[in-house]
C-alpha cells in the first residue's frame, strides 16, 4: 500500500452543491477501489491524501491529474505504508476556509490570515493531516 498527497487549485467555480455531489460521487467510488483519505479546502485550492493499494491510488491519481476541476496538480508526497492513517473515511472532507469555534486557539487564527496550502512541504502536510485527523477524532470522541 501507499500513501500519496497532492496540492492542486480549484479552476471552476464550484458551489456547495457541486462540491456536496463530488464528496458524494467520489466517495463511493473511493470505497470501490478500496481508497480512503483526506480532502482540505482553503477556498481555492486543495490538498488531498489518499491512501490504499498502489496501482489503484496511481490509477486515480492519474485520473485527477486530468480532471478540468483542478489545475496546476502537483503531487508533494508518495510513500509505501503498512498502515492506513485513515482507514474509516473513504473521502473525509474539510473546509479550512470555515474553521469553526472548535479548533484550538491559534489554529484558526493561523488558517484565517497566513494559511497557503501551495506552500506546505510534505512534512507540513503531513502535520496537518494529523492535526486535522485528530481534531476530528477528538470530537466524534467527545459527542458519544
Amino acid at each position: 500500500m501507499i500513501q500519496l498527497a497532492y496540492f492542486s487549485s480549484k479552476s471552476a467555480h464550484l458551489s456547495p452543491i457541486d462540491i456536496e455531489r463530488i464528496l458524494m460521487t467520489s466517495r463511493e467510488n473511493n470505497r470501490q477501489r478500496g481508497i480512503t483519505g483526506m480532502l482540505l479546502f482553503d477556498r481555492c485550492n486543495y490538498l488531498q491524501l489518499l491512501e490504499g493499494i498502489r496501482d489503484a491510488v496511481l490509477s486515480l491519481f492519474d485520473v485527477i491529474k486530468e480532471d478540468s476541476r483542478h489545475a496546476g496538480v502537483v503531487k508533494i508526497m508518495q510513500q509505501p505504508i503498512v498502515d492506513r492513517d485513515f482507514p474509516d473515511w473513504a473521502m473525509e472532507f474539510r473546509d479550512l476556509s470555515r474553521v469553526g469555534r472548535d479548533y484550538p486557539a491559534g489554529f484558526r487564527e493561523f488558517l484565517e490570515e497566513h494559511f497557503d496550502l501551495g506552500a506546505l512541504h510534505p512534512a507540513g502536510a503531513a502535520q496537518l493531516f494529523g492535526l486535522v485527523k485528530k481534531r476530528s477524532d477528538t470530537v466524534a470522541t467527545t459527542r458519544t
